[in-house]
């Protein structure tokens, strides 16, 4: 078998092999260089160059200097400048831009930033720095916020029931103190929608802006019924008056306005406005207020005894009466009754037994002393003018009033009673004045006129009929002079006739007659049964 010889390359081939190893060879070191230049740049700590954000040049700078950078242009200033919104009735609400999502700190901008060509592989950083290189300025976007929708409507929210607080539910205030009639344009009706304000809203946040005027509202206006309004509110003027039983009835103040004008004026003003409507005020010439202070304006009259040297138990028994008398009312035309007034002088009811006079006698009787009271009663209710229905004096005359003023009582009767014939309500009042033993009893009510009370007593002698020399007792006449303002006499006025007796021991007997009696007491010898004898022995 022969050997072949190999042909040595010819001078061509070996320039092409010597091309091809070169190529290469040129190849692997510029693969090699553009691995290490993507190594350089994704290991450096400066961002790309020509690097834009929000028209703030930051390419070529490390994170710090970025920050710096984005701070220096006023980057933390509009980040902390709130979004205002603006709404009717002058309400608004301010959101914070990082809490409300739309805006991002400086420093996670400049994180940002810094990413940009960082974040990728060697040969893709290498490209992203050769297009940032080569194309001029680049403008990075910041990414979509994360909104924070739960902050942005509960601010939202708040102006909208501000905003329905405001406007009302449609009411008509009616303001007499004020002469006015106010409502609300769309009180009820108008509204501001919570979606669309909120969609308004995001866009404002997104745009940076530092501003919302939002004046957009909801709801389908129409004019008021004012012919109907006026019916409900028109009213005549009508003074205050007294019911039979004295009760005040208020006053009404009277009131009318201009349909045609209250129109006009509702037409004119803006949604959400209010409308304020004059009315034509008439005041009544008399308020409650006028007749109530007439009520026990004046006192009167008062009338005050003394019961010194009373025992504790009658003391209790005028103390007790007074209490049943304190406040008592009596309108015009009404009677008053004494005994109706202080009731049966019982134990159970709190009286107790105290010296009084009974057929003559001075006995111990439950609720002795309360004569004084109804006495102290009638004398000042004469001078208030009351008219006497039913009195009887004392047996004997009182040593707390002079004859002719007291007024007894017992139960049933008699009893003491009185009418108020006066144009108002009397009240009856007392006072107890433990340092001077003294009793008050007052009367109030209203003194029209002026006219006051003089009262005086006409006083006769009563004789014996057998012996017509001697005194036993006296008549008084007792009359009220009513006079007027200037002391000149209206009328007068006569009281029941009283009679008076003299106790026994006062009166001037003959000597015969005294006599005569003791010789006849002397005789009157009881048998009693048991064999005793009870003699009876005169007074002395």
């Amino acid at each position: 078998m022969t050997k072949q010889k190999e042909k040595p390359l010819s001078r061509f081939g070996r320039t092409l092999l010597l091309i091809l190893i070169t190529v290469m060879i040129i190849a692997v070191l510029a693969g090699a260089g553009i691995a290490y230049a993507g190594y350089r740049i994704t290991e450096s700590e400066t961002n790309l160059p020509n690097l834009m954000l929000d028209d703030i040049l930051v390419g070529g700078l490390t994170p710090d200097q970025t920050v710096e950078k984005l701070r220096a242009s006023g980057w933390d200033e509009r980040l902390e400048t709130p979004l205002t919104v603006k709404v009717p009735k002058d309400l608004s609400f301010s959101l914070n831009r990082l809490q409300s999502g739309a805006g991002i700190t400086a420093e996670e901008a400049a994180d940002l930033v810094f990413a940009y060509g960082h974040d990728g592989g060697w040969v893709q950083n290498l490209q992203t720095w050769l297009r940032a290189r080569l194309s001029g300025y680049t403008e990075l976007q910041l990414p979509e916020p994360k909104l924070n929708d739960t902050y942005i409507r509960a601010n939202i929210r708040t102006v909208t029931e501000k905003y329905k607080e405001l406007i009302g539910n449609g009411d008509i205030l009616l303001d007499k103190d004020n002469a006015r009639i106010v409502l609300t344009k769309g009180g009820g009706i108008l509204h501001l929608d919570e979606d669309k304000l909120y969609d308004r809203t995001v866009s404002a946040l997104l745009s940076g802006d530092r501003e919302l005027n939002y004046t957009e509202l909801e709801g389908e206006l129409a004019p008021p019924d004012f012919e109907s309004i006026y019916s409900d509110v028109a009213v005549e003027a009508k003074n205050a008056s007294f019911t039979e039983t004295f009760e005040v009835e208020k006053e009404v103040i009277g009131c009318t306005f201009d349909v045609e004008k209250a129109a006009a004026l509702w037409e004119a003003a803006e949604p959400g406005e209010e409308v304020i409507i004059p009315l034509a005020i008439e005041q009544p010439e008399v308020t409650a207020e006028q007749l109530e202070s007439l009520l026990f304006r004046d006192r009167l009259c008062f009338m005050t005894t003394h019961y010194g040297g009373s025992t504790d138990n009658r003391v209790n028994n005028i103390k007790l009466a007074l209490s049943r008398l304190e406040g008592i009312i009596i309108l015009p035309g009404e009677t008053f009754s004494y005994n109706d007034t202080v009731g049966q002088r019982t134990v159970d009811a709190g009286f107790l037994s105290a010296p009084a006079y009974a057929d003559g006698e001075v006995v111990e009787e439950i609720g002795g002393g309360i004569c004084q009271v109804s006495s102290t009663l009638y004398c000042a209710a004469m001078y208030a003018q009351m008219t006497t229905v039913t009195r009887t004096n004392h047996y004997f005359a009182v040593n707390y009033l002079g004859m002719g003023y007291d007024a007894t009582v017992s139960w049933p009767r008699p009893d003491y009673k009185f009418r108020n014939e006066r144009e108002y309500p009397v009240q009856i009042r007392t006072i107890v004045d433990e340092e001077n033993y003294g009793i008050t009893i007052e009367f109030w009510g209203t003194n029209t006129d002026g006219s006051h009370v003089s009262p005086y007593t006409t006083t006769l002698e009563i004789y014996d009929e057998e012996y017509t020399d001697v005194v036993i007792g006296y008549g008084v006449y007792t009359y009220r002079r009513i006079l007027d303002a200037n002391d000149n006499l209206l009328r007068t006025i006569e009281e029941p006739y009283a009679i008076y007796h003299l106790h026994d021991e006062n009166i001037a007997w003959p000597p015969e007659k005294i006599e005569r009696d003791q010789t006849e007491a002397l005789g009157e010898i009881v048998a009693e049964p048991d064999g005793y004898f009870l003699g009876i022995v005169p007074d002395n």
